[in-house]
């Protein structure tokens, strides 16, 4: 009788695990799917689901293997989101933190010579198709420009190179190489939005974003995008205030785009650049963008001068029917 109630009560405990280890892998995998953390996600699930039906050592082992490998991921966020709630860390210091995670559990690409979409096809849940059989090839060292009325999928085609979304159907490849290989281009592209974004800190740390850089290197990078006034040592150290309140629109643009030639990636994208700027500026804009040489350019922008379009080599005109 006690050898039956052993195996009931063992019966009972096993159980009661199996329930809570399938309780535990559906709210978290949930919560990476809604992050974004897709690959982890099914990976984890199927750890979890090779440990209810064996609940073998060698199950609980590749379960454990899982979560170590992508814990990084979490420990960085929630360290992050403490220490800037703790006034200890800034908001710079946090995009950084989260600029890193990527980095440190995914294959990273290492170089780019050429991007390709392949009849690519996406359309956001019960909406419309954005883009549909969109192909287009793009190599390091030229430049390129999307143009096309609001709504035409610009910026989705942008979005979906950085794996914020998956392609719905046909596929994005990097040197030949599928991107759902990798999990995050963070390395190797360079992208900047039509808002400037600047933190209350430094023009330093807003343009090394805490990187040890030498100061020569940041005076030529504001000289050449005709920020003298801040190409001084001393400059550096001035504060902009949240947002760059203390800053010219023009100035802002510019100071966000030294930051991001600084990363010096392969591939550099433009969404929108001359967004809100008046003729002058933009004009200015304009001319620095298509002085950039070594990279892939791609710009994406409905307002961009006829008359300079023959600078670029490869111009994409996306019409939305």
């Amino acid at each position: 009788m006690k050898k039956y109630q052993k195996h009931a009560i063992a019966g009972d405990t096993q159980a009661t695990l199996r329930y809570a280890i399938f309780l535990a892998a559906f709210i978290l995998s949930e919560i990476l799917f809604y992050f974004g953390y897709r690959q982890f996600s099914a990976r984890f699930v199927v750890g979890c689901t090779k440990l209810l039906r064996d609940m073998t050592l060698g199950a609980v082992s590749q379960l454990i293997t899982t979560l170590i490998s992508y814990l990084s991921y979490f420990v960085v966020l929630i360290c992050a989101t403490w220490l800037v709630l703790q006034g200890d860390f800034s908001a710079g210091n946090f995009f950084v933190a989260i600029g890193m995670i990527d980095q440190l559990s995914y294959p990273l690409i290492e170089l780019v010579r050429e991007i390709r979409y392949r009849n690519v096809s996406f359309a956001y849940p019960d909406e419309k198709p954005v883009l549909e059989n969109f192909s287009f090839q793009a190599q390091k060292g030229r430049r390129y420009l999307i143009k096309g009325p609001s709504g035409c999928g610009k910026t989705t085609a942008i979005n979906l190179l950085l794996r914020y979304y998956d392609v719905t159907d046909g596929s994005i490849e990097i040197d030949g190489v599928p991107l759902s290989k990798y999990c995050s281009t963070y390395n190797c592209i360079t992208v900047v939005r039509q808002e400037a974004v600047l933190f209350h800190d430094s023009l330093r740390n807003n343009l090394t974003m805490y990187r040890d850089i030498p100061d020569e290197t940041l005076v030529e990078t504001l000289q050449t995008l005709g920020l003298d006034k801040f190409a001084k040592k001393d400059a550096l150290d001035a504060m902009v205030t949240e947002n760059g309140a203390n800053l010219s629109g023009g100035e802002k643009k510019r100071i966000c785009l030294a930051r991001e030639l600084l990363r010096d990636t392969d591939v550099l994208i433009l969404d929108e650049p001359l967004a809100n700027l008046d003729d002058a500026t933009a004009g200015m804009i304009e001319d620095l963008l298509l002085s950039i040489e070594g990279k892939l350019l791609l710009v994406v922008s409905h307002q961009f001068s006829e008359r300079k379009l023959p600078s670029f080599d490869d111009v994409l005109n996306l019409n939305k029917t």
